[in-house]
């Protein structure tokens, strides 16, 4: 094979080669674009969460937990993070069952107290509560699989226990994220269902 020929080979391989590498940096571009709208996207569900914080919107005032809509937001986000990200998860509603029994200023006074031992039987800053209705909160267990949810659920009932006493009926329920079942309204609705 002559120089020339070496020279003309060697030319056309150059030439493949930036064929294919014009190619690829299309395809990363395009890559790029993809991964852009999806971080744009994570950007809005931040923003919707960090917009209302510190206001009665985000913390319900009596309790000092989350608001119903801002648990169910939080919940609705980290069901989806879960389903991608292969993580468990668990739901616990805590009702107090007596409560249209008491006073009103008993009535206060147990839910302030209650939503303080949610707070302080958590794995801060993992898990997060809220109040989901008059009666009834909800705490999302981020992380966690069925064992150690049922682990908190008992360090639960014993703080309640051990601060509140018997005077107050207090019921749970759990559901963990894979092993109760695989839809979020479905677990929502049998975890509030149980305690009523």
């Amino acid at each position: 094979m002559s120089r020339e020929e070496e020279l003309i080979k060697r030319i056309k391989e150059l030439e493949d080669q930036l064929e294919s590498c014009k190619r690829r940096e299309k395809e990363i571009e395009l890559m790029l674009q993809e991964y852009n709208e999806l971080v744009k996207r994570q950007f809005e569900i931040f923003d919707n969460f960090v917009k209302d914080i510190g206001t009665k919107r985000i913390i319900d005032p009596l309790t000092r937990v989350y608001t119903k809509d801002h648990i169910v937001k939080l919940i609705t986000y980290y069901h989806s993070k879960a389903f991608e990200e292969n993580l468990g998860y668990g739901i616990i509603a805590v009702r107090i069952v007596n409560l249209d029994d008491m006073m009103p200023l008993e009535r206060e006074s147990q839910l302030v107290l209650l939503g303080k031992v949610l707070r302080d039987s958590v794995r801060v800053p993992l898990d997060s509560i809220g109040r989901y209705s008059d009666d009834t909160f909800v705490i999302l267990l981020t992380d966690v699989k069925k064992e150690n949810a049922e682990k908190v659920l008992g360090r639960i009932r014993d703080m309640i226990k051990l601060n509140m006493g018997d005077d107050v009926d207090i019921k749970m329920s759990l559901r963990v994220y894979p092993e109760d079942g695989l839809n979020l309204e479905e677990l929502m609705n049998q975890v509030m269902e149980e305690v009523r």
